[in-house]
């Protein structure tokens, strides 16, 4: 199977480099330094999963000097994805299965609207991984998890081949009949984890143990899971008690990729997250109180930083 990863960074990086170990022939869009790393000494990973340095078959700048592959997983930040989707295009052809793997809620039909709907399936990835230097990915944490369905519901034959893919890399992958659902779940817990730690500058383990702090992280969970349940999406009665079990397992030092991006200053998923997040709540009638004070102060930040990016 051709695999074609559009965006090398944590998520795809990490995917690149386990998938081409195990021996798939891997096709990676990368630009710059990090392009010219990988294609120079090929695709470094080092986390608490292990250790490796794999070789893809094929690193490019463009999608056309890819061709078209059997699946393409989408793992560039939301933010990103106007400026793929012609390199996207282009590794796609009758058959091809696009699976998303950015955080969010609204990637998969906007991909969906680009390629087709039958060309793009549901993706989530459960992982902690960024790039620490060109060609080089750092992984924290035991948990490498990849959830797949399809956006109208079950599983299908292409993604249980797709799923047996990953697990032979080493990736714990799966099946759901509701992958909206479980989209959802993850993002009630990312989000207002991103929020909170972009706001008190510190680790998932430090403001889950500060009360106040919980409190805040909890009201902002409150407040996504209302917006969830107004738009149909089948979240459970504990769906907050079940990610907070979650939350407190996470490593204690881990953060969250939007956090780190808003606290480097750089561009991050902010207002394709959090801005959204309201647009669609506005939309819906829903209050959201905890965010209308949050939101707003992140969102000087992040203006700065795509100013500075521009």
């Amino acid at each position: 199977m051709r695999v074609g990863i559009v965006g090398t960074g944590g998520v795809g990086g990490l995917l690149g480099a386990l998938l081409a170990r195990q021996g798939s022939e891997v096709a990676l869009l990368a630009r710059g330094a990090h392009g010219e790393a990988l294609r120079r000494h090929g695709l470094r990973l080092e986390g608490t999963i292990g250790e490796l340095t794999a070789k893809p078959a094929a690193v490019a700048e463009r999608g056309s000097e890819l061709g078209p592959c059997d699946v393409v997983f989408v793992a560039v930040k939301t933010w990103q994805l106007d400026g793929v989707l012609a390199d996207v295009r282009a590794m796609v052809r009758e058959g091809t299965v696009v699976v998303p793997l950015q955080n969010g809620i609204a990637t998969w039909d906007r991909l969906a609207g680009e390629l087709g709907a039958g060309a793009v399936v549901g993706g989530i990835i459960f992982v902690n991984a960024w790039v620490e230097a060109p060609g080089f990915i750092r992984q924290l944490g035991t948990l490498v998890r990849v959830v797949l369905g399809e956006r109208a519901g079950g599983s299908s034959a292409r993604l249980a081949a797709i799923r047996d893919l990953l697990a032979a890399a080493g990736v714990a992958a799966e099946l759901a009949d509701d992958v909206l659902r479980t989209n959802w779940e993850k993002f009630l817990g990312f989000e207002p984890m991103a929020v909170v730690g972009a706001l008190s500058r510190s680790s998932i383990g430090t403001f889950r143990a500060a009360p106040a702090a919980r409190r805040v992280l909890v009201a902002l969970m409150e407040e996504v899971a209302a917006i969830g349940r107004a738009k149909g999406v089948a979240l459970p009665a504990d769906a907050i008690e079940r990610r907070l079990a979650i939350i407190d397992g996470l490593a204690v030092d881990a953060t969250i990729s939007m956090q780190r991006d808003l606290m480097a200053g750089r561009p991050s998923e902010f207002v394709e997250q959090s801005v959204g997040l309201l647009e669609l709540a506005r939309s819906l009638g829903i209050a959201t109180p905890v965010h209308d004070i949050c939101v707003p102060l992140l969102e000087l930040q992040e203006t700065a930083a795509r100013k500075r990016g521009s």
